[in-house]
């Protein structure tokens, strides 16, 4: 959706806890071929002994056609901190950059997702959006999503692809939850590793501000807590500008969304090493070869190839988890806006059809 737009919806909201915002019939978003798309508004909380209902924005793309994929799972995405579903379905050459396009182009379902605090959902306190309350409100989706609470399918597999902070969410709550309803049956995590390059993420706390700070959103009247990055500061953190299609770095700066100070400070226990060994579905770790916030030769923090990021990161995963890492080649952090995301996407999508229905697996539940 335009900014512009969304200023717009903003200008409507009252300063409470709860920013509602109306879902616009102008939205900028495209729809993949071969798919059935709608908008979906969804109740969810933010905790079990939470007494307010939010409501949580999404888009459904559902391939029924396909008997193997699409009819049977759906993969729910989650972006990451200041970025909203659209990170997921780029409406620039979406043939090429988005990730919607691609696994419905395989046949798969997808449910791209507006997380509290971003896009058309609610926008509730930002000192209730932590790591904790995101988890508790995806494992609602994935229940939603089995149950064809969602649209009118039942789906009865869940794949979570989350990129940045919206792996985080995931792995936070496949590592954490009790009640194993609510854990999609394989993760894709996607730009979010152990261990980080200490620099750039310094850098990273120093490009955000408070959202009353900034020239596009500080129409949007949003309260203290949501932040956003600095005008300028995202190419360096999020890009590699050699890899990258320079008219999505333009449309990244325009179109960032919003973060909270909570999200920021609780990301943390997700990287808890009790969290993930304590993960038990498969898990594909997806990172682009230069990610600035990942990756440095000179600190041994290399992602040079898939065998470097699986070296990297296979010690911190228990036996079930089965992880396997691809590198993006030529790519920064949000890989999703690099001229080879759409390699990323067939790894991706093949590695979904290896464990939904065409690979053998091992009496741990991993592909051989």
């Amino acid at each position: 959706m335009p900014k512009i737009m969304r200023l717009a919806a903003f200008a409507l909201l009252a300063t409470v806890s709860v920013a509602v915002v109306t879902p616009s019939a102008a939205q900028a978003e495209t729809d993949p071929p071969g798919a059935s798309c709608a908008t979906y508004t969804v109740p969810v909380k933010l905790s079990a002994t939470d007494t307010t209902t939010y409501n949580l924005v999404g888009r459904l793309c559902v391939v029924a056609t396909d008997i193997q994929r699409g009819a049977r799972t759906v993969e729910l995405l989650v972006p990451g901190i200041t970025y909203d579903r659209l990170y997921f379905n780029s409406t620039y050459q979406p043939s090429t950059y988005s990730y919607v396009f691609a696994a419905t182009g395989r046949g798969y379902s997808t449910f791209a997702i507006d997380r509290l605090g971003t896009g058309m959902s609610d926008h509730p306190a930002p000192n209730l959006l932590t790591t904790q309350s995101h988890a508790y409100v995806v494992g609602q989706l994935v229940q939603k999503l089995r149950a064809g609470a969602i649209g009118t399918r039942a789906f009865s597999t869940v794949v979570g692809v989350g990129h940045s902070y919206g792996a985080g969410i995931l792995q936070y709550l496949a590592g954490t939850a009790t009640d194993t309803t609510t854990v999609p049956n394989y993760l894709v995590l996607n730009s979010f590793l152990t261990a980080t390059y200490s620099p750039s993420v310094s850098l990273f706390a120093n490009s955000l501000w408070s959202t009353k700070e900034d020239p596009i959103w500080s129409k949007a009247n949003l309260p203290d807590g949501y932040i956003t990055t600095i005008p300028g500061t995202r190419d360096d953190l999020f890009f590699h500008l050699s890899g990258s299609n320079s008219t999505l770095v333009s449309q990244d700066e325009s179109s960032k969304s919003t973060a909270t100070t909570a999200e920021r400070a609780s990301v943390g226990a997700a990287r808890n090493p009790a969290v993930l060994a304590a993960v038990k579905v498969p898990v594909l770790i997806v990172a682009g070869q230069y990610d600035a916030l990942y990756c440095n030769e000179a600190s041994g923090l290399s992602c040079a190839n898939s065998a470097a990021v699986f070296t990297r990161e296979k010690p911190n995963w228990g036996i079930r988890a089965c992880m396997s890492a691809y590198a993006v080649a030529n790519a920064g952090h949000s890989f999703a806006f690099h001229t080879t995301a759409a390699d990323a996407y067939t790894y991706t999508n093949n590695w979904v059809d290896s464990y939904t229905f065409t690979g053998t697996k091992n009496s741990d539940g991993c592909v051989v």
